[in-house]
C-alpha cells in the first residue's frame, strides 16, 4: 500500500505516525516544499526573537524521518490525477503514484488588496520563508537562530504562485536595517509580528480596521487592556484605520502607509489580515473546492475523490453549528491528523468537532479560552470580573440562561481541559465559581484568584460585530 502525504505540518505528520505505528512496512512519501522537517508555526517568533533554534521548534529528532522510513521529497506539488492516482510535481520531477493519498497543504498569507501591496519591504509572517524575510529585514541577516537546512531545497522545483519562494529584501537595496516597522491586522499572526519587532527594541505602527482588538475573540473591555500593554511596550496601536494604499520610494523600497486618517512612513510592512486554504494548485485536479479554497471532505475526511483524503487547513470540515469550512488552527489539524491517519489505514473513523479550545499569549499577557465565546448565543449572558493587584486579569464566563457555555480568560494560567470537561457536564455558574480554583493551572508563587461576594453583575451579549448570530448551543 502505497501512502502519499502531501504537506509535513501537524495534520500529515500525525497520520505518517499513525500509519507507520500499525503498519510498518507501508512506503510513506512526505511531500514538503516549505521545509525538510516538521516544526512548529506558532513557535517562529520565537526563532525571529533569538530565543530558539529551528531545531528547538521540531518536535521530531531529525532522524526520525530515516528511522520511520518516510520518504521525503522537496518538491512543489501542482496537481493530483485522480484517475492515473498520481501526484503532479514542479521541477522536472516524475509524478509520484499513490495508493492513498492524503492533502494536508495547510495555508497560505492572504495578500493585501491595496495598491502596493507587492512593494519590496511588504511580506507576511506566516512561513519559514517570511521568517527568512522578516529577520533580514530587522536584523540584516538570520537571527540567532540561523537558517534551517537545506533552506533553499526546494527553489528548483518551486513556482511562482507559491508561498514559499523568498521575498527580496528592502533593507538589502537601502543599505540600513528596517527603524519604523508596521503590521497590519489584529489577531494572533499581527500580534506576533508586532511582539518580535519590540524585541527588536523598535515601536511599530499596528494598524487595526476594526474597533478595538480582535473583536472575534476579545470584548472591549477585554481588547482596551491588551491596546494599553501594546502602548507600554511602545506599540504605535491605530484603531479604526482603513489602509488605502502602501507607497514605495523611488526605487521601489516601502516607505509610507496611507489610511483613511493619515499618512504614517514605515520601512517594512507586514500584512497579517489572515489565511487562506493553499489550494490554488489543485485547480485542475476535479477535486470538489468550496467558495473559500477549502477541499470538501465528508465526515471521514475524504474528499470527491476515491482514496484521496484531506486535512488540516485546507479541508473545509463541518463545525458546530452545521456550517463546513477550514478551520486554521494547531489543536484541531492535529485531531483530524489523527483521524485521516486511521483512514489511510482503512479504518471507518470520523471526525467529530469537540468543544472549541485555544490558549495563546498576547505580548506579555496569559490567553485561554474554552467554548462560545463572543458568538451572539441565543439567551446569551456574560459574568465577568477584572482582578487588579498583585495580578492582572480579567474572567469573562458566557452562559446561556443559567449554564455556562463559554471562558474567555486573560491574565492567569488555565488547564483548558478541565474547562471542556465543565462545559460538556452543562455546570450552572454557582457550581463554577466554587470549583474555578481546580482548573488553575498558575506558577506556585501566583496568589489564587479571589472572587468577591456579592460577585459581579451578568451583563447582555458580547459585542462581536463579525457574528450576527444568534449562534445555538450545539452541546
Amino acid at each position: 500500500m502505497q501512502i502519499v502525504i502531501i504537506g509535513n505540518g501537524v495534520a500529515g505528520i500525525e497520520a505518517a505516525l499513525a500509519v507507520r505505528e500499525r503498519e510498518p512496512e507501508w512506503p510513506i512519501t512526505l511531500v514538503s516544499e516549505e521545509s525538510d522537517h516538521f516544526f512548529s508555526r506558532t513557535a517562529l517568533m520565537w526563532v525571529f526573537s533569538g530565543q530558539m533554534s529551528h531545531r528547538d521548534i521540531e518536535p521530531l529528532e531529525r532522524d526520525a524521518y530515516a528511522r520511520l522510513g518516510f520518504k521525503r521529497v522537496r518538491a512543489r506539488a501542482t496537481g493530483v490525477d485522480v484517475g492515473a492516482k498520481q501526484v503532479l510535481l514542479a521541477g522536472g520531477h516524475a509524478p509520484i503514484a499513490y495508493d492513498r493519498l492524503l492533502i494536508t497543504c495547510g495555508s497560505r498569507p492572504r495578500p493585501g488588496p491595496w495598491p502596493g501591496s507587492d512593494h519590496r519591504g511588504v511580506g507576511h509572517f506566516v512561513t519559514l520563508q517570511d521568517l527568512s524575510w522578516y529577520e533580514r529585514e530587522v536584523h540584516g541577516e538570520a537571527g540567532r537562530g540561523g537558517d534551517p537546512p537545506r533552506a533553499e531545497a526546494h527553489l528548483s522545483a518551486s513556482s511562482d504562485d507559491s508561498p514559499y519562494r523568498f521575498r527580496e529584501v528592502s533593507s538589502a537595496r537601502r543599505g540600513s536595517v528596517a527603524r519604523q516597522p508596521a503590521v497590519i491586522g489584529g489577531g494572533l499572526i499581527g500580534i506576533e509580528a508586532i511582539e518580535v519587532a519590540v524585541a527588536a527594541a523598535l515601536r511599530p505602527h499596528f494598524f487595526i480596521r476594526e474597533e478595538w482588538f480582535w473583536p472575534i475573540a476579545l470584548d472591549p473591555r477585554e481588547a482596551t487592556w491588551i491596546s494599553g500593554r501594546l502602548a507600554e511596550h511602545g506599540v504605535q496601536v491605530h484603531l479604526q484605520h482603513d489602509v488605502e494604499s502602501i507607497e514605495a520610494d523611488s526605487d521601489g523600497n516601502v516607505c509610507a502607509i496611507q489610511t483613511d486618517q493619515g499618512t504614517y512612513e514605515t520601512d517594512c510592512v507586514v500584512i497579517a489580515i489572515g489565511v487562506m486554504p493553499n489550494t490554488q494548485w489543485l485547480a485542475d485536479s476535479s477535486l470538489a473546492i468550496d467558495s473559500r479554497g477549502g477541499i470538501v471532505v465528508d465526515e471521514g475526511l475524504q474528499t470527491s475523490a476515491p482514496d484521496v483524503f484531506a486535512a488540516g487547513d485546507c479541508a473545509a470540515v463541518r463545525w458546530f453549528d452545521g456550517t463546513e469550512r477550514p478551520e486554521q488552527l494547531w489543536y484541531t489539524a492535529r485531531d483530524q491528523g489523527r483521524v485521516a491517519g486511521r483512514r489511510l489505514l482503512g479504518d471507518a473513523a470520523r471526525y467529530d468537532r469537540g468543544i472549541w479550545y485555544n490558549s495563546a499569549k498576547l505580548m506579555d499577557v496569559e490567553y485561554t479560552t474554552v467554548g462560545l465565546v463572543n458568538w451572539n448565543v441565543e439567551r446569551e449572558q456574560n459574568w465577568f470580573l477584572e482582578e487588579i493587584g498583585r495580578v492582572r486579569s480579567t474572567t469573562r464566563i458566557v452562559l446561556q440562561d443559567d449554564r455556562v457555555v463559554g471562558f474567555n480568560l486573560l491574565g492567569r494560567r488555565w488547564d483548558h481541559s478541565v474547562l471542556v470537561r465543565w462545559l460538556e457536564q452543562r455546570r450552572r455558574l454557582d457550581w463554577v465559581l466554587r470549583h474555578l480554583h481546580e482548573a488553575a493551572f498558575d506558577t506556585e508563587f501566583v496568589p489564587p484568584l479571589r472572587i468577591p461576594k456579592p460577585g459581579p453583575r451578568l451583563d447582555g451579549p458580547a459585542p462581536n460585530p463579525m457574528i450576527p448570530g444568534p449562534t445555538k448551543v450545539p452541546f
